[in-house]
């Protein structure tokens, strides 16, 4: 069997109306048992409309309207007993019976009204719990400011000095929330708000009159309209999300406890008046100055907090739009603590720069961050940042080599702000990003700068650069040479056999000089079919040996294509003595090759410590 569909609001709406209509034949029965016995049914409808929120509907709230039924129930079984009392039986106990129970209806609906207010929060902090002991406390002067009048007696007594002053503050605590949620209102929140001002303006006007309220044909009816809005909150199907209307939200919550600081201070004059209709005196007129005072402070405190709620909202949306250019930035923010040198903060980015999430890196050196070979530099970066006040002028720029995740080195371009001392930041702001490509295109146009294209060997410049600094210090011991070698008839060769044929013959010619010498010599190409060889530490017999080792690598038949072709050289040399310049001992080991070529080729000229020989 399938559930029964629960009440729809028609039927809310239809529960009501039977309510109100049965309100003018309520108050129009004469005084006696049977004005209790027509309250009765009043009240017995309610309580069945207050099943239905917590049996059919299934309110979040359930607990608070049970509470709510209590009360009614409460009433309804107070309506019996005065039935009873009326009827002369036993009049004295179950008129004592009447007062309990309108003691216990009041307080039902006082735990109800606060449940619904206070949502389905399990926890409440200090300040909830200081907002509510206020109210309490509001609610036992409003007690005392009553029960001073001293003029009623019996139920009347208990309804004028605890029931309903408990009952109008604790009413004003809902009505004054429901009003002011604008965003939450619905039809169970609007209804509540109607029966709780019905029931204020009631017995307000009941202590006022100090007449009972049966004989008010004005007020008369408005507790048991109270009964019909409470029907229509209790049936209407959104019943069932009020548990969680007025829990709190993200900026919200301190609104709410100044509402209630608000509602509190209201309480003072309302104090004055009820004191006054005791004792008289010039209580109306202070306790109407006392309100236009605190009405005022009302309007500047909630005008403040408008004020706060829309900077702490631009605050929200400005973080929230930080955090977004921040998780979308390529490049990576981090914050350095001046003291320790460990980073505080850094953006988002790093994950896909580095491989590993911001958390990582939180609490680390930021020295440790560089490679080992880079740290160095980094720390002169960020001495040369140094203490400036100029953010800007003190930004040092650098470029540093990272560890990735994978156990790669990824190339990063780092500003280095000045030392920065404001709200939040002591230390250093440190922007970095991704320039491994950049780094590797440098690279390779440096390469290409000091390498010959067509042999892969250092070209004359990078050469020069090699030979500066081999003679900057000549040990007069171990002094440097130089090899001037020189291709013998290559251009015969080039216009026989091709230029494509002449460049494989280069290159097989830059293969054999490079396997002929040591490792920490340099073969280099000069230009055309002219070589070099640096030999970084040398004597004569050394100088003697490489280049005959040259000439018979050279001799070698080298195969291009189809065709092998025997070619010969011409080698010139110079051993370095103290005070020759880079282009010294090269224009001296080139002058020995024209030797060499001038003494029939494929042969070798070398000037070395002693007289010239030729090979």
């Amino acid at each position: 069997m399938t559930a029964p569909a629960a009440p729809t609001a028609r039927a809310a709406w239809l529960h009501a109306a039977l309510v109100v209509a049965l309100v003018p034949a309520v108050v129009s029965v004469p005084l006696g048992p049977w004005r209790p016995a027509a309250e009765l049914v009043l009240f017995a409808l309610g309580t069945a409309a207050v099943r239905t929120a917590v049996v059919r509907h299934r309110t979040s709230a359930a607990a608070a309207w049970t509470a709510i039924g209590a009360a009614l129930g409460c009433f309804a079984l107070s309506c019996l007993a005065e039935i009873l009392e009326l009827s002369g039986v036993r009049p004295a106990t179950f008129a004592a019976a009447e007062a309990g129970l309108d003691v216990a209806a009041y307080a039902a609906m006082a735990l109800g009204a606060l449940g619904i207010v206070r949502g389905t929060r399990r926890r409440r902090a200090r300040g909830s719990w200081l907002d509510t002991a206020t109210l309490v406390l509001a609610a036992a002067l409003a007690v005392v400011a009553v029960a001073g009048q001293r003029r009623a007696a019996g139920g009347d007594l208990w309804e004028l000095t605890i029931g309903t002053p408990v009952l109008t503050v604790v009413l004003l605590m809902v009505c004054v929330p429901l009003a002011m949620s604008r965003r939450h209102r619905s039809v169970p929140t609007t209804a509540l708000l109607v029966g709780a001002a019905l029931t204020v303006v009631a017995y307000g006007g009941r202590i006022l009159a100090d007449a009972p309220l049966r004989e008010l044909p004005l007020l008369d009816p408005l507790p048991l309209l109270a009964v019909a809005a409470l029907t229509v909150a209790a049936r209407h199907p959104s019943v069932a999300g009020m548990g969680a209307e007025f829990a709190p939200e993200a900026g919200r919550a301190d609104g709410s406890r100044v509402l209630g600081v608000g509602t509190t201070l209201l309480i003072s004059p309302a104090l004055l008046v009820l004191w006054t209709v005791g004792h008289g005196g010039i209580g109306y007129v202070l306790g109407l100055g006392t309100a236009v005072l605190t009405g005022l402070a009302l309007w500047r405190l909630a005008a403040l907090d408008a004020d706060r709620e829309a900077t702490r909202t631009a605050l929200a949306a400005s973080e929230a739009r930080l955090q977004l250019l921040l998780e979308n930035a390529a490049d990576v923010i981090a914050i350095v603590e001046a003291r320790t040198g460990t980073i505080t903060y850094i953006s988002p980015a790093v994950q896909s720069l580095l491989g590993r999430p911001p958390s990582y890196y939180l609490g680390a050196d930021a020295i440790d961050l560089a490679d080992p070979r880079d740290q160095p530099r980094l720390r002169a970066a960020v001495a040369a940042a140094g203490d400036a006040a100029d953010v800007q002028a003190g930004a040092v720029d650098t470029d540093v080599r990272v560890a990735h995740v994978s156990g790669d080195t990824r190339w990063v371009e780092m500003r280095i702000s000045g030392r920065v001392n404001a709200a939040g930041i002591k230390g250093w702001v440190v922007n970095f990003r991704e320039v491994t490509d950049r780094k590797r295109l440098e690279d390779e146009l440096r390469h290409q700068a000091r390498t010959d294209p067509l042999t892969g060997l250092l070209n004359r410049a990078a050469f020069s650069e090699r030979l500066a600094a081999a003679v900057a210090s000549i040990d007069p011991v171990a002094p440097p040479a130089v090899l001037f070698v020189d291709v013998d008839d290559f251009k015969g060769i080039n216009d026989t056999h091709g230029h494509a044929a002449g460049d494989d013959l280069l290159v097989a010619v830059a293969g054999r000089l490079s396997g002929d010498v040591r490792a920490g010599d340099v073969v280099a190409r000069l230009g055309g079919d002219e070589f070099a060889v640096l030999l970084a530490e040398a004597d004569d017999q050394h100088l003697r040996d490489v280049a005959g080792r040259l000439l018979t690598s050279l001799r070698a038949p080298v195969v291009l294509g189809s065709t092998a072709l025997s070619v010969t050289a011409s080698v010139g040399g110079a051993l370095g003595a103290p005070g020759d310049t880079a282009e010294t001992l090269l224009h001296r080991a080139d002058t020995a090759m024209y030797e060499a070529k001038r003494a029939g080729k494929d042969s070798s000229s070398l000037l070395g410590s002693g007289a010239t020989s030729t090979a």
